[in-house]
């Protein structure tokens, strides 16, 4: 059993935290995103060559269109971001976002709102994308039962479905140990929920303990899984019932690993700019 609590996923809360808020990790990753200046980081990089992004317009079977509304979010951060020629229309991204959330959780939007925010990328994320919001009712607050997602604006390609919710009781948000050191039960969970819901196209070779957390005040752990054919997925469930809580999909994966190679080799590229400059002023003292 390997075990990967070092990298849990940046690149994805960097680009989801203004959604949902990211799962808080015991590993630092929560303080680390909230670190993170969203606004300073809108440049998108042009040297990045991302993972291409194939068409997904297919209607999952059994899948009938609810009625929700859809109104654009009102947060500060997408106030002026307006999507491109290229982009889907709002409508068209909520309603693939609707049928995401259908086919990973079997939620029915019916009178719903969906609160769309767009994005054209950040130098965490560096894709265009259209985020959802899915409350029912009137209210918007941190403790409504919600669905989310984050899809590509252009094709509609998933990158993260998610529920959220306060549950009625008190329980430990604490690290569970026992579950550190065997997480075979959730292992088993997450390849059994990868290959019904078809995350990694395929058959799952590997399932990876990645983290434990917790949203609101529900405790999570976080699978890697990895298909036969080196495709990926996230899966966090909940500790309290083991309720599946969120999805990361292959593309937010392979944007994830290609933006931690970036940062390393710019943090790299930095302790190594500043110990040459120390070795100038040295060479200047002297």
């Amino acid at each position: 059993m390997r075990k990967n609590k070092g990298k849990t996923g940046l690149a994805i809360c960097g680009a989801f935290a203004l959604v949902i808020g990211c799962t808080a990790m015991f590993s630092g990753l929560a303080e680390a995103a909230a670190a993170v200046d969203m606004k300073g980081a809108e440049m998108i990089p042009t040297a990045y060559t991302l993972p291409a992004a194939p068409e997904t317009s297919t209607v999952p079977e059994g899948y009938q269109k609810a009625a929700y509304t859809v109104v654009e979010d009102p947060l500060d951060y997408y106030k002026d971001k307006k999507p491109s020629e290229k982009d889907l229309s709002q409508e068209k991204a909520a309603e693939m976002g609707a049928q995401l959330l259908w086919k990973m959780f079997g939620v029915k939007l019916d009178g719903a709102t969906i609160y769309m925010g767009y994005d054209p990328g950040t130098a965490t994320f560096p894709r265009e994308s259209w985020s959802g919001d899915v409350r029912f009712g009137k209210s918007r607050t941190p403790g409504d039962t919600n669905y989310t997602f984050l899809i590509d604006a252009v094709t509609g390609e998933a990158f993260i479905a998610s529920f959220g919710r306060t549950l009625n009781v008190t329980v430990d948000l604490g690290l569970d140990s026992g579950l550190e050191k065997n997480p075979s039960e959730y292992m088993k969970l997450a390849k059994a929920f990868a290959e019904k819901k078809n995350l990694v196209n395929g058959e799952v070779k590997e399932c990876i303990y990645n983290s434990q957390g917790y949203g609101s005040n529900d405790p999570e752990i976080t699978i890697n899984v990895i298909g036969v054919n080196g495709q990926k997925a996230m899966i966090t469930f909940s500790r309290y019932d083991q309720a599946v809580k969120g999805i990361g999909f292959n593309a937010s994966m392979e944007i994830q690993e290609m933006m931690d190679k970036i940062m390393e080799q710019e943090a790299e590229n930095w302790v190594q700019g500043g110990q040459l400059n120390g070795e100038r002023e040295e060479l200047v003292v002297k």
